[in-house]
């Protein structure tokens, strides 16, 4: 059987090609679709794991704005691991542009100080913003901001475009409720693409988004005020314990205390939307598969009737005939694991861009696109090349049984 399903696949060169492009197709994408699943699902758990071991505390009203020092109470529980503070505002650059695009909401009223503002985010531990921590902005150039930084700042990729930007560049920034303007170094170039909420102000874009340290921003304008207060305990189990604690210390008057479990939600959203649409995706590869497959199937063995009525009739049982009809895909099935091995990350990435492009999907993490081989992504793929197998039996028992059910003297006398 497996000289006969090489002979086969030697010999007609033109119908295989067809069938190798087909099967390096559907083996491509089953491999894009799988991987980003399983990134998904190990992205979805790590967020999980986040979600359950932070609590934000943020002022209650319009202003939002507090002092540290209203909660040093913090400092004395035990099963506090870390206390990350966070001082956001809208801020000016000097002598540089902001990037400008479509505004969901367009605005008449807005005030010159208003106009072409940054969302300024200075925190003491910038990796562990959500932002950063799911994800969804990833330093493309440089490095993070680390705690014993001082004036430094992290980028848009845009941004620096825009302006011509690189890395060790100075930029000048200015609070639109101080007067004061701090300088800071470009340390770091991110990407990415939040779920952007429109006001109509330019701060409200991803690419106007920029972060520094903290520490700057409380001595050159002599505050040690904040917007929140992310609480890192040291045993996730325990969250709710901390978060009782908290609540006892007499601030929940005039704070927001809340479990981080929404903290994540717009990417953990995008993720179950992307979930669902490559499951979409990969039951249509599936099905179109098989259905393709055993279309052309169907055709091929019409004209190889002759060959299997001679195989029938010196006494090859049936089960054998489909064996090598199954070998005869195999084969060709080869090569194109080396095509999809290739174009498979490709692929993904191209989906991945497609999809955080899209404003349903736009929190996308942009790490979430395929970084090369891995180990992983061997299983990914393997596993793939199993539902590929899958998929050329399903097509060869469908298209082979339309003609092996008749009995052996109706296949014989269509020779004649």
């Amino acid at each position: 059987m497996v000289k006969n399903a090489i002979a086969y696949v030697s010999r007609k060169k033109s119908r295989t090609r067809i069938v190798l492009i087909i099967l390096a197709v559907v083996l491509t994408f089953l491999y894009a679709c799988t991987s980003i699943l399983k990134q998904s699902d190990n992205l979805e758990k790590t967020l999980y794991e986040n979600s359950t071991s932070k609590i934000y505390i943020t002022r209650k009203g319009n202003n939002g704005y507090f002092n540290k020092k209203d909660l040093e109470k913090l400092n004395s529980l035990k099963e506090v691991k870390e206390i990350i503070s966070e001082y956001e505002y809208i801020g000016k650059l000097k002598d540089l542009k902001v990037v400008e695009t479509n505004q969901a909401i367009k605005r008449d009223d807005i005030p010159d100080e208003y106009k072409n503002v940054l969302n300024v985010l200075s925190t003491n531990d910038v990796e562990k913003t959500i932002l950063f921590n799911s994800g969804i902005f990833t330093i493309k150039e440089g490095r993070m901001i680390t705690k014993t930084d001082r004036n430094k700042v992290l980028i848009h990729e845009e941004l620096a475009k825009i302006n011509n930007l690189k890395l060790k560049d100075k930029i000048k920034i200015k609070s639109i409720d101080q007067d004061k303007e701090i300088e800071y170094e470009i340390v770091g170039i991110f990407n990415g693409k939040k779920q952007e909420k429109y006001t109509g102000l330019s701060s409200d874009f991803s690419e106007n988004s920029i972060f520094t340290d903290y520490n700057s921003v409380t001595k050159d304008l002599k505050t040690d005020t904040v917007t929140k207060l992310t609480v890192v305990t040291k045993d996730k189990d325990k969250i709710k314990e901390l978060s009782k604690k908290i609540e006892q210390l007499d601030v929940n008057n005039d704070f927001n205390i809340e479990t981080d479990n929404n903290a994540y939600k717009e990417t953990l959203e995008s993720i179950s939307s992307v979930k669902y649409i490559i499951k979409i995706m990969s039951y249509l590869i599936i099905i179109g598969g098989i259905v393709v497959l055993s279309l052309i199937l169907i055709l091929w063995l019409r004209e190889r009737i002759y060959e299997i009525g001679i195989l029938l009739s010196i006494g090859v049982n049936k089960f054998k005939i489909i064996t090598q009809f199954i070998l005869e895909l195999v084969f060709i099935s080869i090569p194109a694991i080396i095509v999809s091995l290739i174009t498979g990350n490709i692929v993904v990435n191209q989906i991945i861009g497609g999809l955080i492009s899209s404003e349903d999907t736009a929190s996308i993490p942009s790490s979430f696109a395929s970084s090369g081989f891995s180990v992983e992504n061997l299983i990914t793929f393997v596993q793939s090349y199993g539902i590929l197998l899958l998929i050329i039996v399903l097509s060869v028992i469908f298209a082979s049984g339309l003609i092996l059910i008749k009995k052996p003297k109706e296949i014989l006398s269509q020779i004649s």
